[in-house]
């Protein structure tokens, strides 16, 4: 922090409308392993310090490694602001105004992760894969795949923002195959948490539990049944429902994606029935998109992107704060040093309703019940296509069987309007988003979604 401020009053931050640095000091461990052993160990050490600066109108940003000449790096991106400008004030940038943050965010963690065994680690990866293949004979391979982040990450700005954060942040993916009478099936399932530590794997989600639940995903892979073609009414999960919030809907709504996409021109107008709200918020317990001060320097806050179904707010960074005379919400983020921010996600979801499972499902005679994804992907017209990895029917008015390679397509903006039931349970999912070459954790969810028929169409391999 000390060697940051020395740049901010460097010969070379001199006469600069805005200086913004940013250093990391993180270490990352990755594990893989399978059930027959470990497979890779590494530890990669993330050290060093960018600025970003605005000038005559213009960014320009530098990267350098280690903690020395900040002020070098402050000149870089200078130069590189005063190229695009042309020596002139030609730009078009502009800040919002905002309080600067001055703050040390705390990681809370029980068990420091950077304090456990490398080979405890390990172990538990290897005892993941090995409890999903040895306790049901129809599997045929497991991976899991452990990462790591501990360490701290510092902001300084010639605002006056100074900004220190513990980093502690664990993800762990894990997949399996298995085959049924010669049908083969796979499944996958992923654990991302911030600010805690190893006692998450201690207590909350320790082997067998994601284990059982990644074996389960693959034991209906297997027995499930074809899926109908066409369009039903159905049930997305929680996990399903934060897919769509976050890609078919979230970034329509960051504002640097808005004016291009669906929601163009309809701010202020109904998009949803008056039951569906959905917000982006900058903290939610145990979430994995969680921030307590963007990389702006900015105080985050809730966005209520559709507000009792009317489109409302955009998510923004400073510079398009003040493009749409709003204040900010602090989704600037960037993944490390090594990037300026940009705007991004961070717990994104649809909020419950007021319906319990038998209410939403007793009026479908025939239909789906949606719970996990596979993976998916959405455009700006907001239409998106999602494989889903954990399906039931729906038979007169209950959870029937399971169905395999299953796929959902549609056009979210009309799904919207085609939502009938909203329940009062509630979960979510965490993962990483990738936009723009940058990788950031988030998180999406929301509760049960009820969708009346036309609003997804069904289709699969069979």
């Amino acid at each position: 922090m000390d060697t940051l401020r020395r740049g901010l009053d460097s010969r070379e931050a001199k006469g600069i409308e805005y200086v913004e640095l940013r250093a990391d000091d993180v270490v990352q461990t990755a594990i893989d392993a399978r059930e027959r052993g470990v497979e890779v160990i590494s530890k990669r050490i993330e050290s060093g310090h960018s600025a970003r600066v605005l000038l005559n109108g213009c960014w320009g940003f530098a990267v350098a490694d280690g903690s020395k000449n900040v002020a070098l790096t402050i000149g870089q991106a200078a130069k590189v602001a005063r190229s695009l400008a042309g020596g002139k004030n030609t730009g078009s940038v502009e800040l919002a105004d905002i309080r600067p943050v001055r703050k040390h965010a705390k990681a809370v963690a029980e068990t420091p992760l950077d304090q456990v065994r490398t080979a405890d680690k390990a172990a538990f990866c290897k005892r993941l894969s090995s409890y999903v293949v040895g306790t049901d004979k129809r599997m045929t391979s497991a991976l899991s795949m452990y990462r790591d982040f501990c360490g701290k990450r510092y902001l300084v700005t010639s605002e006056g923002a100074e900004v220190e954060t513990d980093v502690s942040m664990l993800y762990l993916y894990s997949s399996a195959s298995g085959k049924e009478n010669g049908s083969p099936a796979s499944s996958r399932d992923e654990v991302a948490v911030t600010g805690c530590g190893w006692e998450h794997f201690e207590r909350v989600e320790p082997h067998e539990v994601i284990g059982n639940r990644l074996k389960r995903k693959v034991q209906n892979e297997m027995s499930g049944a074809k899926c109908k073609r066409g369009s039903f009414p159905c049930i997305l999960g929680p996990k399903v429902a934060g897919m769509l919030a976050h890609e078919a809907l979230g970034h329509l709504s960051e504002a640097d994606f808005f004016a291009s996409g669906a929601f163009a021109g309809l701010v202020g107008k109904r998009v949803a029935p008056e039951m569906v709200t959905m917000v982006d918020s900058p903290f939610v317990k145990g979430w994995f998109g969680n921030i307590e001060v963007d990389d702006e320097g900015v105080s985050p806050r809730k966005v209520v992107v559709i507000d009792k179904g009317v489109l409302g707010e955009q998510m923004t960074n400073r510079e398009w704060a003040r493009k749409l005379g709003k204040k900010p919400t602090g989704n600037a983020r960037a993944e490390s040093y090594r990037f300026p921010p940009i705007i991004r996600m961070r717990n994104t979801y649809f909020e419950r309703g007021d319906m319990r499972r038998d209410e939403l499902l007793e009026s479908i005679k025939f239909g789906y019940y949606c719970g996990d994804i596979r993976g998916g992907q959405a455009e700006a017209n907001s239409s998106f296509q999602v494989g889903i990895q954990e399906c039931h029917e729906i038979l007169n008015g209950e959870i029937a069987g399971p169905v395999r390679d299953l796929a959902i397509s549609g056009m979210a903006v009309k799904s919207l309007m085609l939502i009938d039931g909203l329940g009062k349970d509630f979960g979510f999912e965490s993962s990483y988003c990738g936009k723009i070459n940058q990788s950031m954790a988030t998180s999406d969810g929301g509760p049960d979604i009820r969708l009346r028929k036309g609003a997804i169409v069904f289709g699969g391999s069979g």
